[in-house]
């Protein structure tokens, strides 16, 4: 009910039988059915695959989707896609556990989607915004000079060394000494300015503690 709102459907619905009623008949946009076209609302959805026998591919019965970090049935995207006013976009499948990289700085879009894919939310410890209203960081920052220097690239635009984290976060890495690393695809270890360590990977985020800090060193007194 509440995306049938969203798309506007019903309203338009509506508009068009009071426009009926009052003998208009005028040219109308949209489809064959004479409703003006609803606003467009693209949904993530992703779910379990696997293939089976004579090449058919079966899918598990629920799956996750991005918006608003909700369970979603098959049984609704299939009711969704046999709605005759949907236009289903068919994207192509990328492999999470695939290295890629690209040269220069920008990062493409199937990079992008692809630490998107992988990230869900920001990767900072607890905050939970969904990826794909954050930045792509760096997580070795880029060296504009290293190439006209003849240096290698201490942080080249590859999956295994972006991370996403929103606005706020991404400035705060950046102008402050809270700095991670990449662990393994999707693991990251922060250290706060305090020492603090945490560990954020798709469970959530994991306090590992404090470094210790070394003792002072009191100097012995001399007997007289």
């Amino acid at each position: 009910a509440a995306l049938g709102d969203l798309a506007r459907t019903q309203t338009a619905l509506d508009l068009h039988t009071q426009r009926h009623s009052s003998g208009h008949t005028g040219p109308t946009r949209g489809g064959t059915d004479g409703l003006p076209a609803a606003r467009e609302v693209v949904l993530h959805a992703h779910f379990d695959a696997r293939s089976v026998d004579a090449g058919h591919t079966v899918f598990g019965p629920t799956g996750r989707l991005e918006e608003g970090q909700r369970l979603l049935l098959l049984d609704q995207v299939r009711s969704w896609c046999g709605d005759t006013r949907t236009t289903v976009t068919i994207k192509p499948v990328i492999d999470l556990t695939t290295q890629q990289t690209a040269h220069g700085y920008q990062i493409s879009d199937r990079i992008r989607e692809q630490v998107i894919l992988r990230d869900r939310t920001c990767v900072f410890p607890h905050c939970s915004r969904p990826a794909r209203g954050c930045d792509i960081d760096h997580v070795t920052a880029y060296d504009h000079h290293a190439d006209a220097e003849g240096r290698a690239q201490p942080g080249p635009t590859a999956t295994d060394n972006l991370a996403c984290l929103c606005r706020f976060h991404h400035r705060l890495k950046t102008h402050t000494t809270w700095h991670y690393r990449m662990t393994a695809p999707g693991v990251f270890d922060w250290t706060s300015p305090h020492g603090h360590h945490y560990r954020r990977d798709h469970t959530g985020t994991t306090a590992l503690g404090t470094e210790p800090e070394p003792s002072p060193r009191i100097p012995r007194q001399r007997r007289p």
